[in-house]
Parts: C-alpha cells; structure tokens; sequence
C-alpha cells in the first residue's frame, strides 16, 4: 500500500512494481517508498537530501550523470538550445521568465542572453550561489510558495525536470499559475510513462526509462493524459505537447489557462536579434546546421543499407539460380 495518495486524489492502486504503484483513477505512477514531505525541504544544506550533497556525490556517485560543474558547461549546447528553440515558438524578449529548479542557471544566463528578463530559482542556498557566482544570474532560494513574489507578473514559469519531484504537484502548479499573467505559459520537461507500460516489458527490452525509476525523489512519473488532467483541475486546460530532446523516456509541453499563441519562426529571429542577442542566434544556426548534417547522414546511412539488402537479395537469388542449374 503506497504511503501517499495520487496527486488526484485516490488512494486505490495497481501494483507496478516493488518501489512503484499505479493510479486506478488517471494512470500516473506514485512512488511507494516516500521520503516525507519535510525530508524535502532544504533546511540544512550540508544534511537534508536537495542539499549541497544532491549535486556533489548524489547525481554523479549514484547515478553516474555528469557532475554539476561539468553539467553547467555540456547543458547550454544541448538541452537548453532545445528548450530556448521551443520557448521562441510562444513567447520573444522580453518576456519575464521564471525557472523553478534551475540547477546550475545555465538555461537562465542563455535566456538572458537571447534578451529574457529571465531568473532562476533553487532549494539549495549552495546551488544558488553557485548559480549567481558562475553565470551572474538573479537566484531566489525556494521553495517558489515561500518566495514573496506579485502574482501576474512573468509570462514563462520553466520547470525542468522538476515536476516528478513535487510532494504536491497540484499545490505548486496553481501557486506558479497564480504568478503568471493571464495568457502566460508553464514550459514543462517530465518523464512520460505510459498508460499501457509493464515493468517486466521494461526490464525485458531494457527500456531507457528504467532509469526514471528513483523512488527517494521522483515521486509522480505522469502519462500524457494524467499530466493534461493535473492542469485541466487547476484551470489550464490548453496543452500543446512537443518534441522532447530525450524522446525514449520524456514528454514536453507547453500549458495555458488561456488559448495557446505561436509566434513566426521570423518574428521568433528578429526578436533576438540584439546585440546580446546575436551570440544565440550564432548557436541556433549552428544547431540547425549541426541537425541538417545529422539528417543528411541518416538519409545517406539508409540510402547503403538500403542498397546492401538489394545486393544480399540479388547474391541470394543468383546462389539460387547456380543451385538449380547444377541439378
């Protein structure tokens, strides 16, 4: 029996696995071995568990990822051009975003760069100095619900890698709604599961989402349908899913209590096109051309396995041939 309720409320479950039971009422998958609500919270941060040690031996001793230092550098030329390609899609400089867990503040100095009014926002005082000391960002020490801040003022709240992480996905995500102006937008990056996923399927293919199995911190792992119906209960029924960067194990979505609004891949350019601006709009060129590389190798990786079928289908037919000529 899990030892907390589904974020929806119901408290009936499937057994999933032995750390991982699903929802009967929305399909999410709820952690059975909690830590508490209180053992969450950074209050000493050389003992509790989202403390200095999370990002100094946790992430990199038990998981082996990359360690913070390292992350701060690798993640501007992956993931956060990622996620700054498909924020250009619905809001431009200089619109005021907020990322809740930011880490190291690598995708809130890229955001400033592109023109942003961007800051970040940590449980860790430890990673909050780190983040202003290494990339000269504005920090604020979380978590957000305690953080005095005027309500309808930012346009974006980010949250990556974040969400699963919530004791009370529904108390935080109406909090940070509260903070957005009426046709602001949550960007959200979240493990996805899925509603007819098995654990033995899992281990039998040896899935890339076994690894989203952390039971001490990822505490909700959502389906598409459970996450658009977190949102649907706290008044953000509009949901545009796009493509995550890691798409075997990942979903990533944009959220509005309003009708969502794209902007032109034009305007999106024109908007960074400062002088700050253009070091971005350097990276985004080099990306796209880095991409139309990778696509023209994999056309040209298809074009010879395509053309070595034929070969092994022709040699074949012709070993026939020779074997029915010689009885």
């Amino acid at each position: 029996m899990t030892k907390r309720a589904c974020w929806c409320g119901n408290e009936k479950f499937k057994d999933f696995s032995s750390e991982y039971a699903r929802c009967v009422a929305c399909g999410t998958l709820v952690e059975l071995i909690a830590l508490s609500d209180e053992a969450l919270e950074v209050k000493n941060d050389d003992a509790d568990f989202y403390g200095k040690k999370y990002w100094l031996e946790h992430q990199s001793k038990d998981f082996g990822y990359p360690n913070i230092f390292q992350r701060a550098k690798k993640d501007l030329t992956d993931r956060n051009l990622h996620w700054l390609k498909t924020l250009l899609k619905f809001k431009a400089p200089p619109s005021k975003v907020l990322e809740l867990g930011c880490s190291h503040g690598s995708f809130v100095a890229l955001l400033r760069q592109a023109g942003f009014d961007a800051s970040g926002m940590e449980m860790s005082p430890w990673v909050v100095e780190f983040a202003q000391e290494t990339f000269n960002i504005p920090m604020l020490v979380g978590p957000v619900e305690n953080i005095e801040l005027e309500a309808g003022t930012f346009d974006v709240i980010a949250l990556m890698d974040v969400l699963e992480h919530l004791p009370d996905p529904v108390g935080t995500m109406s909090h940070a709604l509260k903070l957005l102006k009426p046709d602001g937008i949550l960007i959200i990056q979240t493990p996805q599961a899925n509603d007819d996923m098995t654990y033995p399927a899992l281990l039998e293919s040896n899935s890339p989402f076994l690894e989203q199995f952390k039971a001490d911190e990822h505490i909700y792992l959502f389906t598409q349908n459970s996450v658009a119906a977190l949102f649907k209960k706290i008044g953000a029924k509009f949901i545009q899913f796009e493509p995550p960067i890691f798409h075997q194990y990942d979903m990533f979505f944009v959220v509005s209590r309003q009708p969502i609004e794209m902007i032109s891949e034009e305007d999106a350019e024109k908007s960074i096109e400062t002088p700050k601006g253009r070091f971005v709009q350097a990276l985004l060129d080099q990306d796209k051309q880095i991409k139309s590389i990778e696509e023209h190798v994999k056309t040209i990786d298809a074009d010879r396995a395509a053309r070595l079928d034929q070969i092994h289908a022709l040699t074949n037919m012709i070993h026939e041939l020779q074997a029915a000529a010689g009885k």
